[in-house]
C-alpha cells in the first residue's frame, strides 16, 4: 500500500509539474509530434494474398521460389460472350480487344486467347506450330472448319472458349517483378570483367498492380457492349476490389465514428474543451503511430485497417478517466493546479497500468504465424505507449490552459450517478446470483461458440451485388474456375523430363484431379507439359486423333520436345525450365473458402507426391496454397496468441492489483466478454476470420483497461474506509462514472461502421460495439459482486 501511495503522489507531483509549465510542455510535445509524421505519407495499403504469411514462412518462400522460376500465377481473367462466337465480325473486335490488351497494359507477360492459343500440326515430318487465328477466316466454310476444330480439341475446352462454345476467355498474365528503382544493364555480358551477382528484384508492387489493372478497366470500358459483353474476375483483381473499397470506407466511416464521438463527448461533459482535448489526444497519438509503420515499412492490411480505431479507443479511453476526474474536482471547486493533480493522482495510476497490461496483451499477438497478426501487436503496443505519453503529458497540459472556468453538475449527472449506485447496490446485494447468472451466461455462450465456424474468403467482404463477387461466381460456374493451384514438379536431374515415365506420372495428375471434380472438389481444366508432347506426338503422326498420347520410348519424346522447342513457340518455356529438370503443372479451380478447399490441398500434396514418388519431388504451391496455410495460420495464431496473452495478463494483472484473489477476479470481467462475443458470432453467423480475429484483441484491451480502474478505485476506497459496500458505491460515483462515458463513446462510434457495404467492417462495428457493452456491464455488475465475496471471505477467515 505504501508503494502504492507514493506512486501516486509521484503522479500529483507531475501534475504540478505539468501545470507550472503547460506552455513548454505543450510546445514540446507539438515539435516532436510534427517530425514523427514526417513519414506518414509513405504509409502504404497491401491486400495482397502472399503479404497474409511471413516473408521466412515455408510455404511462402515455396511461393517466391515458384514465381522466380515461372513468373507470376495471378492473372486477370476476362470473358466475353456474344451472341455466337464463330462470327466473323465477332473474331475481328475479338482480335483487336486482344491487341489493344498487348499494346497498352503495362508490365504485361503475356495474352491467352482463342486469337493465339496454340496450334500444332504436322505436314510431311514437319511440326508447325504457330497462333489459332493468325488469318482470320475468310468466309463460311473457314469458319465451319475453325468451329469444328476449336470444339473437338480438347487443347482449347474450358481454357480458350466454354465446353458449349459460347463463352471465349482473355487471360492477361503479367510480370511477377517490379520495374521500381530497377534498371538494366543495356551492357551486361559484353565486357571482360566479372559478372557480379545479380541483386535479386523486388516482385511487383501494389502501385504497378493498380497501374495495370486501370488500363485493362480502360479497354474493357471502350468495348463492352450488348454484342460483345466482358466480364473481368481472377486472383489478380480481387486485392485491388479489396483495396478500392477499404480506400472509400474506412476512412468515410472512421470519420463519421470520429463525429459521433465528438458529439457525445459534448454531451457527457457539456463543455468544447471536453470534446477538443481528448480527440487532440487520440489522433495525434494514432497518426504519430501510423507514422511509425511507416517508417518501418509495415504495411495497411486487411485486418489492420482496424488498427486506427483501436488506438482511437484507447487514447479516448485514457482521456476520458483522467478529464472526468479532473472536470469533477474542477467542478466542485477546487482550483485548477489542485484539480489536475488530484485527477492524475487518482487515475494516472491506473493508466499506467492499463497502457502496461493491454500492451503486453497485444504485444503477444506479435508472436502470431500470420504476419498482419503480428504486425498489429507489435504496432498496437507501440501505439498504446504513445497514447500513454500524449495522455500523461499533452492531456494534462492542455488541461491547464481550457476550460477557462467550472460548470455546475446538471440534472443528468445526478440521474447517471443514481443508476450507477443502483447497478453496486444490486451487485454487493445479491452477489451469489449475479455471479451464478455470470457462470451461466460463460456456459451458454461456450455452447454457442462451439458452433463457431472457421473462414479465410475476403471474396465474402465484398457486397454481393459487386461486379467482382458476381462476376467471379459466374465464371467458376460456366469454366470451372477463375483461379487456381500450381503443382512444381523437381525431378532434380538435366532432362528428367524425357523419361517417358515422368510423363506417364504426371498425366496420371489428370486423372487424379478430375477424381477430386467428381468429388465435389470445384476444379476446372489443367495445363502442363503433357498437353504440348500430346499434340506434338499427334501432330506428328497425320494428326490422327489416337496419338494424342504419350511416347513410350524416350529417344522419341526428347525428339519430338526438341523438334517443338524449335518450332518458334514460347510455351514450353512457360511449363518447364531451361534444363527440362522441371515442370510446372497449373489446376484451374473455383474461388471456395480457402478453410474449405485446405483439406483437398493436403490431400493433393500427398497423392501427388505417391504418384510421382521417387521419380520427382512435388510442391503444391501457387495462390491456393498461400490461402489454405493462411486458413490454418488462422488457427494456430488464435490459438497461440490468446493462450499467451492470458498467461501473460492474468500474473501481471495479480502483480499490478497487488492480491492474487483480486487478480483471479479481475479476469472474469476480461474473459466473459470475449467468449459472449465468440457466441454471439455463432449465433448471427459471422465466422472467426483474420478480420474478426482481431476483435477479440481489442476487447480484451479494452476490457482489461476498464477492470484495472474499476479495481484499483476500489481497493483505494476499501482501504480508508475498510466497508466494501461503500467501496463499491464510491467507486461507482467516479470511475463509474467514466466507464459508463468510455462506453457510450465507443459504443457509438464504432456502431457507425454498422452502415458499411463491406460485410467485414459490419462484423467489425457490430462485435467491437458489443463486446465493448459486454465488459461494461460485467464491470459494473459482476466485478463488483465478486470483490465483495471475495472481500467478505477473507474477512470471515481473518475473524
Amino acid at each position: 500500500m505504501a508503494l502504492r501511495g507514493r506512486i501516486e503522489v509521484g503522479f500529483e507531483r507531475w501534475g504540478a509539474f505539468v501545470h507550472e509549465r503547460r506552455w513548454w510542455v505543450v510546445a514540446a510535445v507539438l515539435l516532436a509530434t510534427a517530425g514523427a509524421l514526417s513519414q506518414l505519407g509513405e504509409l502504404r495499403l497491401d491486400t495482397s494474398t502472399e503479404g497474409q504469411l511471413h516473408p521466412d514462412d515455408p510455404i511462402r518462400l515455396e511461393y517466391d521460389a515458384f514465381r522466380e522460376q515461372y513468373g507470376r500465377d495471378q492473372r486477370i481473367m476476362l470473358t466475353v460472350e456474344p451472341p455466337e462466337v464463330f462470327d466473323r465480325d465477332f473474331l475481328l473486335r475479338l482480335e483487336r480487344f486482344h491487341q489493344d490488351l498487348e499494346s497498352d497494359v503495362p508490365k504485361l507477360d503475356d495474352i491467352d486467347s482463342l486469337i493465339n492459343a496454340r496450334l500444332t500440326l504436322g505436314r510431311e515430318q514437319e511440326l508447325i506450330v504457330r497462333d489459332l487465328l493468325e488469318e482470320q477466316p475468310r468466309d463460311d466454310a473457314e469458319l465451319a472448319e475453325l468451329r469444328e476444330h476449336v470444339m473437338n480439341s480438347p487443347s482449347y475446352r474450358d481454357l480458350a472458349i466454354s465446353a458449349d462454345g459460347k463463352m471465349v476467355t482473355v487471360v492477361v498474365e503479367t510480370d511477377a517483378y517490379s520495374s521500381i528503382g530497377y534498371e538494366e544493364d543495356a551492357l551486361a555480358g559484353f565486357d571482360d570483367a566479372e559478372p557480379a551477382v545479380p541483386e535479386p528484384r523486388p516482385f511487383i508492387t501494389g502501385e504497378e498492380n493498380a497501374e495495370i489493372i486501370a488500363a485493362v478497366e480502360a479497354i474493357i470500358e471502350r468495348y463492352d457492349s450488348p454484342a460483345f459483353p466482358i466480364r473481368a474476375a481472377g486472383d489478380l483483381l480481387l486485392p485491388d476490389a479489396l483495396q478500392k473499397m477499404m480506400l472509400r470506407e474506412m476512412p468515410r466511416f472512421s470519420l463519421t465514428a470520429v463525429g459521433v464521438i465528438a458529439l457525445l463527448l459534448s454531451l457527457l461533459f457539456r463543455r468544447l474543451s471536453g470534446v477538443l482535448l481528448p480527440l487532440s489526444v487520440a489522433v495525434l497519438s494514432t497518426l504519430v503511430a501510423l507514422s511509425g509503420m511507416a517508417a518501418r515499412g509495415v504495411p495497411i492490411t486487411l485486418p489492420t485497417q482496424v488498427l486506427p480505431s483501436f488506438l482511437l479507443a484507447v487514447g479516448i479511453g485514457y482521456s476520458v478517466h483522467l478529464l472526468s476526474a479532473f472536470f469533477q474536482r474542477f467542478d466542485a471547486g477546487a482550483p485548477r493546479r489542485e484539480a489536475l493533480m488530484g485527477a492524475l493522482g487518482h487515475a494516472g495510476l491506473p493508466i499506467a497500468l492499463t497502457g502496461l497490461t493491454t500492451g503486453v496483451g497485444v504485444l503477444s499477438f506479435a508472436s502470431a504465424a500470420l504476419a498482419p497478426i503480428a504486425q498489429f501487436g507489435a504496432v498496437a503496443a507501440a501505439g498504446i505507449l504513445i497514447s500513454f505519453g500524449y495522455a500523461l503529458t499533452l492531456l494534462p497540459a492542455l488541461g491547464s490552459i481550457v476550460p477557462r472556468r467550472p460548470r455546475p453538475r446538471g440534472a443528468g449527472a445526478g440521474f447517471l450517478n443514481a443508476g450507477l449506485r443502483a447497478c453496486g447496490r444490486l451487485s454487493v446485494r445479491y452477489p451469489r446470483s449475479i455471479a451464478g447468472a455470470t457462470a451461466v451466461l460463460v456456459v451458454v455462450s461456450a455452447l454457442l461458440a462451439s458452433g463457431l465456424r472457421f473462414s479465410a474468403n475476403p471474396l465474402l467482404y465484398l457486397p454481393e451485388e459487386h461486379p467482382m463477387r458476381d462476376n467471379t461466381e459466374y465464371i467458376d460456374a460456366r469454366l470451372g474456375g477463375s483461379v487456381g493451384f500450381e503443382v512444381r514438379i523437381e525431378t532434380g536431374r538435366e532432362n528428367g523430363l524425357y523419361e517417358p515415365e515422368v510423363m506417364n506420372r504426371i498425366d496420371e495428375l489428370n486423372r487424379r484431379v478430375a477424381r477430386y471434380s467428381a468429388e465435389g472438389g470445384q476444379l476446372g481444366r489443367t495445363v502442363s507439359v503433357v498437353d504440348v508432347v500430346k499434340e506434338t506426338h499427334q501432330a506428328l503422326n497425320e494428326n490422327r486423333p489416337e496419338f494424342y498420347a504419350i511416347p513410350q520410348q524416350r529417344r522419341l519424346l526428347a525428339q519430338e520436345m526438341l523438334l517443338f522447342e524449335n518450332s518458334g513457340s514460347d510455351d514450353l518455356e512457360r511449363l518447364a525450365d531451361s534444363k527440362l529438370s522441371e515442370a510446372r503443372f497449373s489446376v484451374r479451380a473455383a474461388w471456395i473458402d480457402p478453410f474449405l478447399r485446405a483439406p483437398l490441398v493436403i490431400r493433393a500434396q500427398r497423392e501427388f507426391s505417391e504418384i510421382l514418388g521417387e521419380h520427382a519431388k512435388v510442391t503444391v504451391t501457387g495462390l491456393i496454397g498461400i490461402m489454405s496455410r493462411t486458413a490454418s495460420a488462422t488457427v494456430e495464431s488464435l490459438t497461440r496468441s490468446y493462450l499467451l496473452a492470458f498467461a501473460l495478463i492474468t500474473p501481471l494483472m495479480m502483480f499490478l492489483i497487488g492480491s492474487l484473489r483480486s487478480g483471479l477476479v479481475s479476469m472474469v470481467p476480461n474473459l466473459v466478454p470475449i467468449a459472449a462475443t465468440l457466441g454471439l458470432m455463432a449465433l448471427v453467423g459471422i465466422p472467426l476470420d483474420l478480420f474478426t480475429l482481431l476483435v477479440g484483441c481489442i476487447a480484451l484491451g479494452l476490457a482489461v483497461d476498464d477492470t484495472i480502474h474499476f479495481i484499483h478505485t476500489y481497493r483505494r476506497y476499501l482501504a480508508r474506509c475498510g466497508d466494501p459496500v461503500e467501496a463499491v458505491d464510491r467507486t461507482m460515483q467516479t470511475t463509474g462514472r467514466a466507464l459508463l462515458f468510455t462506453t457510450l463513446v465507443l459504443t457509438g462510434g464504432f456502431s457507425m461502421f454498422l452502415l458499411s457495404s463491406m460485410a467485414n467492417l459490419r462484423a467489425f462495428g457490430l462485435l467491437t460495439s458489443f463486446a465493448i457493452s459486454a465488459a461494461f456491464v460485467l464491470d459494473v455488475l459482476a466485478t463488483p459482486a465478486l470483490l465483495v465475496l471475495v472481500t467478505r471471505r477473507r474477512g470471515a477467515a481473518r475473524g
